[in-house]
């Protein structure tokens, strides 16, 4: 029996990728934008003012399943509007507001809340080389202390992604995303701050972050705005990070030279 899926569509490639894999898969299929998606034929947008409305579409759907998949950028009133709807009383962040709506929405509707990977499972990173030069030990055990780092940010829901040198981290990623995280390593070479060598940038999951939303994601841009930086490596927590667009990350890795690997972090 087919999904009566509803996908709450963010920014970036993922929405087309899911979206793909649920019509093979034969779901039928209510996409609800929370930004501004006209580029794939929707002119609707649902802002933090109309969770209620939003509600009102899934039920009247009957939707049996729904995902929240792709990039959200949310104004300190937009947080405001949704952690009233979640009802949280406490200074939860995006990960963790997020999970709470979807609780709410699924207490709501009946509806179960799932991650991408549940529609499109090739998009988790694997353990291992994903794309990009081969790898010595040496890089993989900098790939392994700058995810333990990122995994310790997380911890504080601030962000994923660190950036690591040899022995040290040299940057963070906070509320402003991965993009301006690499950018700001780029100032730091560009002004010398920083040597060229051994640069890795590391995504993890955060240790309290649920599956179901906003796992760490990259893809071809990524690995693009990282060779321009001076970032050797990009690491990812092997099935817990989500590839977009994985045919042409591997090709934009192998046109850089930044090689892409899955690590598997335990606990």
């Amino acid at each position: 029996m087919s999904r009566r899926l509803t996908i709450l569509a963010g920014g970036g490639a993922l929405v087309p990728e899911v979206l793909g894999a649920a019509k093979a898969s034969g779901d039928e299929i209510q996409v609800l934008p929370l930004v501004d998606r006209s580029d794939l034929g929707f002119s609707e947008v649902f802002g933090a003012a109309d969770l209620p409305r939003l509600i009102w579409r899934i039920t009247s759907f009957r939707t049996t399943h729904i995902t929240m998949i792709g990039g959200l950028r949310a104004t300190t009133g937009d947080r405001e509007n949704f952690k009233r709807f979640a009802g949280s009383k406490s200074g939860l962040n995006g990960d963790s507001t997020l999970l709470t709506i979807a609780e709410k929405i699924l207490a709501v509707t009946g509806a179960k809340v799932v991650g991408a990977e549940a529609i499109a499972p090739a998009i988790l990173a694997q353990d291992g080389l994903i794309a990009g030069p081969s790898v010595g030990r040496p890089t993989l055990a900098l790939a392994r202390f700058a995810l333990e780092k990122a995994r310790a940010v997380g911890a504080l829901d601030i962000g994923q992604a660190v950036v690591a040198a040899p022995g040290r981290i040299l940057a963070v990623e906070d509320f402003a995303g991965t993009d301006a995280l690499i950018e700001r390593i780029g100032y730091y070479r560009q002004h010398g701050f920083e040597s060229t060598a051994g640069l890795v940038l590391a995504k993890a999951l955060k240790p309290q972050q649920s599956h179901l939303v906003d796992r760490p994601a990259i893809g071809p841009d990524t690995v693009a705005h990282a060779a321009a930086a001076g970032i050797m490596a990009v690491a990812v927590e092997a099935n817990g990070a989500i590839i977009v667009d994985r045919a042409g990350l591997e090709a934009r890795a192998g046109e850089v030279g930044v090689s892409v690997v899955g690590v598997r972090l335990d606990g």
